[in-house]
């Protein structure tokens, strides 16, 4: 069955993991747990159509061979809208329509022997499944991971124990100062390039809000390190069909030319975006991650 196809799957578990987030997970088709670290579901709604468009999801992680060759996958959100409310109220056994997993997904240079990562409040689920792809491929191949968090408080931190169970170092930014560094995870992240011995080869990953991720261009264009960005857009469809998700690049001999985040993204070299033509959608639709 392709990605693009759509699919039901079941509701498993639904469960508040902070004051305005949950973890949820769905048993679906086996191809689901064949995703790559970055890529996403769009998941729409079995009775009826209230909400009439679906909402994107970045999946946190999968566990394969569940439930009688079938899998269970794991998404995060947070409740900041009528669609994730919602989806906040739905119980065990319940169902959703599913398409995916889509888009693209991060990719690792072959001669990285650092990464660093950084996520900012419900950016985290795909930047913590690429941590645990890493954790895997650790007996083959030592690669140093660092993880920065940032978030408005320490409510907004998820996943801290998950990270360092897979062996990355961790560093958190509260813009109340409620925990770790006192301000914007941006401003940890320069701190962190400007003081620390880099491994050779370091690679930097980002999935957060719009702000963060254009303050982060600049900062690995100073530090000269490759940058990959996982973007959000107004998304209504997840695989380009409706044509709403535009983001402007730079191409050859510095020419403006245009992608599509579902389906040429999510995930995009953050050094080519033209970032101030480039606004933030709302197309992680209230889930954030794509």
């Amino acid at each position: 069955m392709a990605a693009t196809s759509e699919t039901v799957v079941e509701v498993v578990s639904n469960r508040q993991i902070a004051p305005e987030y949950f973890s949820m997970r769905l048993a679906g088709p086996a191809r689901m747990a064949r995703f790559r670290p970055g890529q996403f579901l769009m998941l729409g709604w079995t009775d009826g159509l209230d909400p009439l468009l679906p909402r994107a999801m970045s999946i946190r992680g999968a566990r394969r061979e569940v439930r009688g060759g079938r899998c269970e996958v794991e998404i995060l959100y947070k409740v900041c809208g009528r669609g994730t409310a919602l989806l906040a109220a739905m119980r065990p056994g319940g169902s959703l329509r599913v398409v995916g997993p889509l888009g693209n997904g991060f990719e690792i240079p072959r001669k990285a022997t650092g990464v660093v990562l950084v996520a900012g409040g419900v950016g985290v689920p795909p930047i913590a499944a690429l941590v645990d792809t890493l954790a895997d491929r650790a007996a083959t191949r030592r690669i140093a991971v660092t993880v920065l968090l940032g978030g408005r408080s320490r409510a907004d931190l998820l996943c801290v124990s998950d990270l360092r169970r897979a062996g990355a170092t961790v560093h958190v930014a509260t813009e109340d100062g409620s925990i770790g560094h006192n301000g914007l995870v941006t401003e940890l992240l320069e701190d962190f390039l400007g003081t620390s011995h880099l491994a050779p080869r370091t690679a930097l990953y980002a999935c957060g809000p719009h702000p963060m991720l254009a303050a982060i261009a600049p900062i690995a264009v100073k530090y000269g390190l490759p940058y990959q960005a996982s973007l959000e857009a107004n998304m209504a469809c997840g695989f380009g069909a409706c044509m709403g998700c535009v983001v402007p690049i730079r191409g050859d001999e510095q020419e403006r030319t245009y992608r599509l985040v579902c389906k040429d993204g999510p995930i995009f070299d953050g050094r080519e975006i033209l970032w101030n033509e480039h606004s933030a959608g709302d197309g992680k639709v209230e889930g954030q991650g794509v």
